[in-house]
């Protein structure tokens, strides 16, 4: 494909702009400090191990210091090897720019901010204060774990063992951040109990709040030079700042946004409303403790006993299978009144008792206030599902309804649905499309955007990537990985696979027989990627009866993290691993301890979901292809990240193993073969076993 030229954005910057020769000078000294930064023998080549020089690093990096320059906003993939880290850290250091960097996954945000940024800031010369920011659920609270340790008698044996860690780990700890506290996995139930949300935090009435880690980690960002953050952090402090608030972030010049394909459903979750069963559960039981250390108890008790009656109701009246639905204001209009009223009588109830206790000049109630003002921010967000969902139905559903539109709400519908699990329901707002509400949020940022991944174009095309975030106008690159593909990968479709769908019964067991030769040949050291959790465990049934495998796999679900699920396959070297989504991107496996992936079908979304639904909906209305337009794009994009999982370093070899008929019988199959890196492609079973025997025959490292 080679590299496409970087078009100039008018984003931010009027069409007629045009450089003053002092804008032209910075841009020229700034490109010859980015070419002698990457020159063979540069600062970099003395301070990154193993360092290439690369012509396509070199032109990605020209032009983030050229975006930087100029104000507008670049997008550029770059591919596995090609060294795009410091291809934006290198410009963005050498411009002296207020810079955030953005993330989506905890590895990458733990890696620039420990190794990369310091390593290339002294390189270059140019140490600056860098910090790092999570979201406050990465952050101990200490006022919410001394009610943990006051309530051991509602924690089971799992959490009791894991408050206990983090006990010892909280005598000790200067950045409270939880991912250091060893023995307490990511998603420990203990975890919840130990941190705050933005609606349980005491803020300032916190008797813990000189040494809170959270605002501590928030007043050492908003005064660094460069602040690394996830996406989810990013959208806050935009989401903040357009509400005329001080924000999370200080206020930048440049935002690079690293693993940028995650980043318009990260923005479409955060810009959605949600109100959970359990969130009011987890409400009503710290209201009760809460009550009782201050002593009203009895002046709540029946109005929190009525509320949680009110959830019972709802979560009765919901679907009773786990599953996402859609939802009308027809299916829980009682249900949702009577939960509103409720709610409305306990925060009057608290309100009054926490008056009471003012007036007496006690101080033991800044945990009833704190549960107060929760009540009323949940009785906001129900007030707003319950009038949105009434207006988009008054029409022909409530034609006396007396509501008034919104016209943002308006000009960007909200798709509104149910997710079940096993022991909660949430209701859910949804924008059906994010450009808009995104492009609102950044207009009063005068910050250059630089939007990195693997993952961005579909052979080559920007567009769909583009229009999702409103930067139709940005720059774009496309610089090709460096990696031997044709020589190091092949990409094995095998023949007579049952097209996959709801009527093919065996597919998944075909997918297995197909798979598990070459997984034999590979010596284990395979990963298994599952378009969804059902076919996922068909697959775990399958193997646990077979005699080869049942003791040589290990699968996602069961609670267990992905990290841990990591660290087993990178142990045990012998087995194959069972994912679904959330191990086709962000993970990495390199070298020999990784050299098949099969993919079970191509990605397509499944057609129940009602926010993809809505979706399809919505571009249907204005006359455009939803196959086109959305499907087809997502799942080229969902693809390469899971083939993306093979090669992760200049030496790794493997195969792909996709076992979907259509990605060669279909004339959309062009369209994911062209996105994908230059592999040789065979459909002989044999060949793919000669291939697989001479990798897996390479000597391992370590090996005695």
């Amino acid at each position: 494909m080679g590299a496409l030229p970087a078009r100039h954005c008018p984003h931010s910057v009027p069409p007629s702009f045009s450089r003053t020769q002092a804008e032209e000078g910075e841009i020229s000294n700034t490109a010859d400090q980015v070419l002698e930064a990457f020159a063979s023998d540069g600062p970099l080549s003395f301070a990154v191990e193993r360092f290439v020089a690369r012509e396509g690093q070199q032109q990605m990096a020209l032009a983030v210091a050229e975006t930087l320059a100029d104000g507008g906003s670049l997008i550029a993939e770059a591919g596995p090897g090609a060294g795009k880290t410091l291809a934006y850290l290198v410009p963005a250091l050498l411009a002296g720019r207020r810079a955030v960097i953005s993330t989506h996954s905890r590895n990458l945000q733990d890696q620039l901010f420990l190794r990369d940024l310091p390593q290339v800031s002294e390189a270059l010369g140019r140490p600056v204060k860098v910090r790092m920011l999570k979201g406050r659920a990465n952050y101990l609270c200490r006022y919410r774990l001394a009610r943990a340790a006051e309530a051991q008698g509602e924690l089971d044996e799992r959490e009791r063992i894991g408050l206990e860690s983090v006990r010892s780990w909280a005598d000790h700890t200067v950045s409270g951040d939880l991912a250091q506290c060893r023995g307490v996995p990511e998603n420990a139930p203990i975890l919840r109990r130990v941190t705050s949300t933005r609606e349980n935090c005491l803020g300032k009435d916190c008797p813990d709040f000189e040494s809170c880690h959270v605002f501590r980690a928030r007043d050492e960002a908003v005064r660094a030079r460069i602040v690394v953050v996830n996406h989810h952090v990013l959208i806050a402090d935009l989401q903040l700042k357009a509400a005329g608030a001080d924000g999370l972030l200080p206020r930048f010049d440049c935002v690079v946004v690293d693993e940028a394909h995650a980043l318009p459903e990260v923005a479409r979750e955060s810009l959605a409303l949600t109100l959970g069963t359990g969130q009011i559960v987890d409400a009503l039981k710290d209201i009760q403790r809460e009550a009782l250390a201050a002593g009203v108890w009895a002046e709540v008790e029946d109005e929190h006993d009525a509320l949680r009656n009110a959830v019972r109701d709802l979560r009765l009246a919901c679907p009773r299978e786990p599953g996402e639905t859609d939802w009308t204001p027809a299916m829980l209009r009682r249900e949702i009144e009577m939960l509103d009223f409720a709610m409305e009588q306990l925060f009057e109830c608290c309100e009054a008792a926490v008056d009471d206790e003012q007036d007496a000049l006690m101080l033991s109630t800044a945990g009833l206030r704190e549960m107060r003002d929760r009540l009323g921010f949940m009785s906001g967000a129900l007030d707003e599902l319950r009038q949105e969902q009434d207006f988009e139905y008054a029409d022909y559903a409530y034609p006396d309804a007396d509501f008034e539109a919104d016209p943002a709400v308006a000009g960007n519908p909200r798709a509104g649905w149910i997710r079940t699990t096993r022991s909660h329901v949430s209701l859910n707002l949804t924008p059906v499309d994010i450009a808009g509400e995104f492009q609102r949020l950044v207009e009063d940022c005068e910050a250059s955007w630089i939007f990195s991944s693997a993952t961005l174009s579909i052979d080559g095309d920007f567009t769909h990537f583009a229009r999702r975030l409103g930067f139709e106008d940005a720059r774009e690159l496309l610089v090709e990985s460096p990696y031997d593909y044709r020589r190091n990968a092949l990409l094995f479709v095998p023949r007579d696979l049952p097209v996959p769908g709801r009527t093919a019964e065996g597919f998944t067991e075909a997918v297995l027989n197909a798979a598990l030769p070459v997984a034999a040949a590979a010596g284990g050291r395979a990963f298994l990627l599952f378009t969804s959790y059902r076919a996922l465990d068909e697959a775990k049934e399958i193997l646990s009866r077979s005699p080869d495998w049942k003791d040589r796999f290990v699968a996602q679900g069961a609670g267990r993290p992905r990290s841990l699920l990591l660290e087993e396959f990178r142990r045990r070297r012998d087995c194959i691993l069972l994912g679904t989504r959330s191990f086709w991107q962000g993970v990495d496996v390199r070298g020999e301890d990784l050299i098949l992936v099969v993919i079970d079908r191509l990605p397509f979304e499944a057609p129940g979901n009602p926010v993809y639904r809505a979706r399809q909906q919505a571009v249907r209305a204005r006359g455009g292809d939803p196959f086109n337009e959305i499907s087809l794009p997502e799942a080229v994009l969902a693809l390469k990240q899971g083939v993306g999982r093979l090669v992760r370093g200049e030496t790794d070899k493997g195969i792909v193993m996709i076992c979907d008929q259509r990605l060669l019988t279909k004339g959309y199959g062009r369209r994911f073969l062209a996105s994908l890196p230059p592999m040789p492609l065979t459909r002989d079973p044999d060949e793919a076993l000669s291939f697989m025997t001479r990798v897996a025959a390479a000597p391992r490292q370590g090996a005695a």
